[in-house]
């Protein structure tokens, strides 16, 4: 990799291992890069020869524990062989004493994957949203960002996958915490990874009606197989013949909302608004694709034009797209739409608190989830702004008519319009995006609730996922918890991925066993206390990172903790009105705990344990 931002060349010590090289100098020097902030170093260094089409060049290069990528070339070489990188042709031509060389510039760089860190230790606190800081080995350039697996599913933040500028080695991404718990993110830790843009995986963004809409008729459209195939495949668990028939019948009279053969667009009072300033519109040319790719995107399109989510466009809007290649072989198609994003007012329409969802739904006999067939795509766009989606490729101009994944205020305007359609049901319905969560005290409370919901979502054309939805359920999975009347306990395969951690025998390892079990600390008695020997040696600032120990008190609690997951109740009740709370507070020299209990018919009911390790000055 070509870098004109850094100084010196480096090799990772990986790379060079299986190339055959003359002796390390092991000289090891600290490298600053050109933020003025963030450092690395160089354990040695030693000289390589790069071989450009025929012509041997060689380099002095420094060895590094990790890079971003095999090996970056900077401006000594550049210098040197008087390298004239030329993007506009695709084109590198490399310069000696006796000849020139010119090679095409390499498109296909999917092994790249540059680590993104935190510059610098921030607390995000309850609800809030949070620009943050990034630091990457690149010194420059636009790639898609993905956060990190640790930062989405054990400390529960969420951050978007999205294009981000590097400039000086660093670039802003933002950080939401639907959470009712500060989280607090030290420096220097992995937030996620970035990929140049040709390699891009994925892209989203960082999230009156009135009471004649719950007895609006159905009207009456033939049902399919496929509708009927799929509401008795929602239903199959139910045992007894009359819940089941009576349960059918309610489905049935809402089928097209359970048909999957064809796509629709939902019919709402308040279609997606891009406001905009009086600002000259966002122009951007098509990226380059292959001919592979270009074939696929046209057979996108034309789904997409049948389905009538998009249509051909005159707009002086043009935004990039770009395809990447799954798993399975097919294509996910992504609208570059950072220019536009840069120029639309922000929704500051809040998305809901996930610890009260938990607390709402509690105490219910009866659930349903439901899940909306890719959710955005059945929202509309206001008529007047739909030119403003429009995005550019090498088959033409088009502009969506639906919500398009990217937009940036996607999360808060879906959740807006469902929440004020499912307004009448607010009082047994709870709504996060396109997840719909029915919670009743009785199966015919239960009928009749999901009758009404039905109604609402089949009278504006909705569509659901069957195979996402869980129908009348006693309890179900939903926020990383197992819910049911009596209370709550964490899911189960969560619970066994923590128990398959072994041993950590570095930092990096013992703050993702630390950071899982955290999120379910509700659960455990004493938990500051008991993990107070690892977090002793993982909350460590940047500079004392070396003294990472993990000795006989740090597996002792390890062990202990998850022992506790395996033979304590994880479980916790939702408290009886009727009953007196109780509070038990302890504390020691470094940790406080307390737990909210009742005693019922000489039972105690575990209701939520807190504790927390003390700052020192406390």
């Amino acid at each position: 990799m070509f870098d004109s931002g850094a100084t010196t060349s480096f090799i990772s010590k990986a790379a060079l291992k299986r190339t055959k090289h003359l002796p390390i100098n092991t000289n090891p020097q600290r490298y600053l890069m050109a933020d003025g902030y963030t450092s690395f170093e160089a354990i040695g260094f030693v000289t390589i020869f790069i071989e450009f089409g025929g012509i041997k060049t060689s380099i002095l290069v420094g060895v590094v524990s990790s890079l971003c990528t095999d090996c970056i070339l900077g401006m000594d070489y550049i210098n040197k062989y008087k390298v004239n990188l030329n993007s506009k042709d695709k084109q590198i031509q490399i310069h000696t004493l006796k000849n020139m060389v010119t090679i095409p510039m390499e498109n296909q760089i999917d092994n790249v994957k540059i680590l993104c860190r935190l510059i610098s230790s921030t607390c995000i606190y309850p609800y809030q949203e949070k620009k943050i800081q990034i630091g990457t080995q690149v010194s420059s350039g636009q790639l898609l960002f993905s956060p990190a697996y640790h930062l989405t599913h054990y400390k529960n933040l969420i951050s978007p996958h999205a294009f981000i500028s590097i400039i000086n080695h660093r670039a802003w991404i933002s950080v939401y915490n639907p959470t009712s718990s500060s989280c607090y993110l030290k420096s220097n830790i992995i937030i996620g990874t970035a990929v140049p843009s040709s390699t891009v995986a994925y892209i989203s963004t960082i999230l009156d009606t009135k009471a004649k809409d719950t007895i609006h008729e159905v009207n009456t459209t033939p049902l399919t197989s496929t509708s009927e195939q799929n509401i008795t495949n929602s239903l199959i668990h139910l045992q007894d013949q009359q819940e089941f028939l009576r349960a059918q019948d309610i489905l049935t009279r809402h089928h097209q909302l359970f048909d999957t053969t064809t796509t629709t667009i939902a019919e709402t009072t308040k279609p997606h608004v891009i406001c905009t300033p009086d600002t000259p519109p966002t122009t951007s040319r098509p990226y380059p694709q292959t001919n592979e790719k270009q074939n696929a995107m046209f057979n996108i399109l034309q789904q997409m034009l049948k389905n009538k989510q998009i249509r051909a466009s005159h707009s002086q809007y043009s935004a990039p797209v770009l395809l990447i290649k799954k798993r399975d072989g097919s294509y996910r198609f992504i609208i570059d739409y950072r220019k536009l994003n840069n120029i639309t007012i922000p929704d500051n329409y809040p998305l809901p608190n996930l610890e009260h969802a938990l607390e709402q739904v509690g105490g219910q006999r009866f659930y349903t989830k439901l899940d909306l067939r890719s959710g955005y795509f059945q929202i509309p766009i206001r008529p007047e702004d739909r030119h403003k989606t429009a995005f550019i490729t090498i088959h033409g101009l088009f502009e969506f008519n639906v919500l398009a994944q990217g937009l940036k205020n996607s999360p808060p305007s879906f959740q807006r319009i469902m929440s004020d359609l499912l307004l009448p049901c607010k009082k047994f319905c709870f709504i996060y995006l396109d997840d719909i969560l029915i919670y009743s005290n009785t199966f015919d409370q239960h009928l009749q609730h999901l009758h009404q919901v039905l109604t609402i979502l089949n009278k504006h054309k909705f569509q659901l996922n069957p195979q996402k939805c869980e129908l009348i359920r006693t309890s179900i999975n939903y926020l990383g918890h197992t819910i049911c009347s009596e209370g709550t306990k964490p899911l189960q395969d969560r619970i066994e991925k923590i128990l398959s951690i072994p041993q950590p025998t570095s930092l990096k390892q013992a703050n993702a066993f630390i950071g899982a079990i955290g999120w379910y600390r509700k659960y455990i008695q004493d938990y500051a206390k008991i993990a107070a020997p690892i977090l002793a040696v993982t909350n460590l600032i940047t500079k004392n990172k070396y003294k990472f120990t993990w000795d006989t008190p740090q597996r002792e609690a390890f062990n202990q903790l998850k022992n506790i997951l395996i033979n304590e109740p994880l479980f916790l009740n939702y408290p009886d009105p009727d009953a007196t709370l109780i509070l038990s507070t302890d504390a020691s020299d470094y940790s406080i705990g307390g737990v909210l209990y009742q005693e019922i018919n000489g039972e105690r009911k575990n209701i939520y344990f807190h504790s927390q390790m003390l700052p020192k000055l406390q």
